[in-house]
């Protein structure tokens, strides 16, 4: 994931994005992209970014700190002298000031991501994946999910065969994507220490990703293609999706009960709760889509080469 970041904001691809200091005091949404961290309105329109990153790196999967004053984000960005190619997780404030490492890379070809708070901001949750090399050739991944006490600096992992972890509005749970040969393999969840990890549903998809607990219920959408089983009361519908074929953006509860889909996606993406709950943005196919929980409408806000992929975060 990261090298294709890298590589993405290398080349010649999104509209150039305004200068605009303290942008984000005004703005709606925080789209990562290859064109960087984004501040967009609630028209999403492009405002000016957050911070001006490095020209060869790209950020990835932000979010929020509870207090809404900073930003958390995967950065990929040039090989370190010391600790070679991979990805660290930066802060930053709103503002544009103090961007600082949180959860630096040790080592070459060690990726980290996904950061994510608990509501309390006691605890910070992140997915690592490290290459494994044995001698001298690769082997496999070790992908894990760990977390820190930002109180104490207590670091422990907490599971493994997993990524993309998102926390309930309590604290107590976590979704997360659990990984079979390295593969995304089903929607998983698991007590906030992980213990009773397990399957969400008896469902399986062709590929599915971005698990994301709502901030206001237990509701958790996560973004699915290639659903095997056949069409049922609940509302999952078949596609044979993912390369090039549609995906759908997939709401269901945390004892896996209740799924349903709630759109269908041109292709993969990853869906974000508003901090009320009552709308999910996601980007797709060049366009900034938001669809509302109350009457499942579907909202093209707009329309441009900066919106065929990213991860968005809500401000407001």
């Amino acid at each position: 994931m990261g090298l294709a970041l890298v590589l993405a904001s290398c080349s010649s691809g999104p509209t150039p994005v305004p200068s605009a200091a303290g942008a984000c005091a005004r703005a709606t949404f925080i789209l990562a992209n290859p064109a960087g961290l984004l501040c967009l309105d609630d028209t999403a329109r492009i405002l000016g970014r957050v911070v001006e990153l490095p020209l060869t790196s790209a950020p990835a999967l932000p979010s929020l700190s509870p207090d809404r004053k900073k930003v958390l984000f995967a950065l990929t960005s040039a090989p370190d002298p010391k600790t070679g190619f991979g990805t660290d997780i930066y802060a930053v404030n709103l503002d544009g000031t103090d961007m600082h490492p949180v959860v630096p890379h040790e080592a070459e070809n060690v990726f980290y991501d996904t950061p994510r708070y608990d509501s309390s901001g006691t605890f910070l949750y992140f997915h690592r994946n490290a290459a494994i090399v044995k001698n001298g050739t690769y082997v496999g991944n070790d992908s894990t999910i760990e977390r820190i006490n930002l109180k104490t600096g207590e670091r422990v992992r907490l599971l493994t065969d997993a990524a993309d972890p998102s926390v309930s509005r309590d604290g107590k749970l976590i979704t997360f994507i659990h990984l079979k040969d390295g593969q995304n393999d089903n929607v998983w969840v698991a007590n906030a220490d992980g213990t009773n990890a397990h399957v969400l549903f008896k469902d399986t998809f062709f590929y599915v990703q971005a698990p994301r607990f709502s901030s206001t219920t237990d509701d958790i959408v996560f973004c699915a293609a290639g659903h095997s089983a056949p069409k049922s009361s609940d509302g999952f519908l078949p596609h044979a999706a993912h390369l090039g074929i549609p995906s759908d953006i997939f709401v269901v509860k945390p004892d896996g009960t209740g799924p349903r889909s709630l759109a269908q996606t041109g292709d993969d993406t990853f869906p974000a709760w508003s901090l009320d709950g009552s709308n999910i943005a996601y980007v797709s196919t060049g366009a900034f889509f938001e669809l509302s929980m109350k009457d499942f409408s579907i909202k093209t806000l707009a329309s441009g080469d900066n919106f065929f992929f990213g991860d968005i975060t809500w401000l407001k």
